[in-house]
């Protein structure tokens, strides 16, 4: 038999809750203030200097009235290695690309250049994102550092919103780094990404691409030589959607356009039951005898003219009338491009590892283990 009734057990429980929640608040209240707190100053640095980096090429903000001046550009090499058919050197200046000057080895690209130089600066919108992420975090970080009078506010309200305010600030400073990780926007890259010919000497037709991005901290190029996709339906477009017949019929197949129309797709393969199920406007091979036959083969009689129909046809057939591909290629490799639908010929990919990029990098990761700590610490407290 209990000691206490379940009305006194109640109030006793009710009163150890209570006491526990005290210490809670106590224990929070001193994190923010004794621990949290005193680190803001040294992280906002950290961060206007991950903002100086990228914008500037150097720690410090520009600033003539002390003589302090912008860094120099980041030149840096580019060559795809022992294969030997790309070399060259590119400048990041800031978030442009304001050189790009390569010799390239390649048969398709060859017929159109040997040699590339790009004429106007390009953007590097990963910069720009990655550095307004940053303006985010440190606009937040000075939103927190007004919860020093936290004792006198409603404490489960302000604790709520202390949290919430914690994680925006942990998604500001992911957002920075993964922009310096790889393009997360498909608008930052082919097929979506149309290449502007005329900044480039040679000037560029529009079956050329090239892609300036960033990916784990480094400066990378994706150039591209494609073929114009004429046969019909294949090549026809939607002027009202946008959308190729290839794009319908993936719809169609259930196939996602991400990996349909992927650079670095996994070339997946289809039953040819499922192509033939879906692809029913397939390019179709004329058959039959040709009604010119007999006049062009007069001298033979009707069994020799019907053998030499049929060869003559066969031969047409093979040499003018088969088409390049067959529905399940046009189906896994077609991409729309730049209003056209299109294959890719050839690729070169070529990337170099900008040094302060990976500084900056370094920096953001550092942050984020701190206040990915930070945030861990007070929901342990606030429950």
């Amino acid at each position: 038999m209990s000691l206490f009734s379940a009305q006194e057990q109640q109030v006793f429980t009710n009163l150890v809750a209570d006491i526990q929640h005290r210490q809670d608040d106590r224990e929070l209240h001193w994190l923010v203030s004794s621990v949290i707190l005193p680190e803001f100053p040294q992280i906002i640095e950290a961060l206007k200097i991950c903002s100086n980096l990228l914008m500037f090429n150097s720690p410090q903000q520009p600033d003539p009235s002390n003589k302090i001046q912008k860094g120099p550009a980041i030149k840096l090499p580019v060559s795809s290695g022992t294969q030997d058919n790309l070399k060259g050197i590119i400048v990041r200046d800031g978030a442009f690309v304001t050189e790009f000057t390569i010799n390239v080895k390649d048969h398709y690209l060859n017929k159109v250049f040997h040699k590339l130089r790009l004429k106007e600066p390009v953007l590097l919108e990963q910069v720009i994102n990655a550095n307004s992420a940053i303006d985010a975090a440190i606009m937040l970080i000075n939103q927190l550092s007004q919860f020093t009078d936290v004792e006198e506010l409603d404490h489960d309200v302000t604790h709520t919103k202390l949290i919430d305010e914690f994680q925006r600030l942990l998604s500001s400073i992911q957002t920075a780094k993964t922009n310096l990780q790889l393009p997360t926007d498909p608008a930052l890259v082919f097929p979506e990404k149309v290449t502007h010919g005329q900044y480039f000497e040679p000037e560029l037709p529009n079956t050329i691409s090239i892609d300036f991005y960033l990916n784990q901290a480094e400066i990378c190029v994706d150039l591209k030589s494609l073929s114009k996709v004429t046969e019909k339906p294949w090549g026809d477009i939607d002027p009202h959607t946008g959308q190729s017949y290839v794009d319908k019929v993936r719809d169609q197949m259930k196939l996602p356009p991400s990996s349909a129309n992927s650079i670095r797709g996994t070339g997946q393969k289809f039953s040819s039951s499922e192509v033939s199920s879906v692809a029913s406007a397939t390019p179709s091979i004329p058959s039959g005898k040709d009604e010119n036959v007999g006049k062009l083969f007069p001298e033979h009689d009707s069994h020799d003219n019907h053998e030499a129909g049929s060869f003559f046809n066969n031969m047409m057939s093979h040499i003018s009338l088969k088409p390049k591909h067959d529905a399940q290629d046009y189906i896994t490799r077609c991409i729309t491009y730049n209003q056209m639908v299109v294959m890719i010929k050839t690729k070169i990919e070529v990337s170099s590892e900008d040094p302060v990029l990976v500084s900056c990098f370094t920096k953001l990761d550092s942050i984020e283990y701190l206040i990915t700590n930070f945030l861990h610490s007070l929901r342990n407290l606030v429950g």
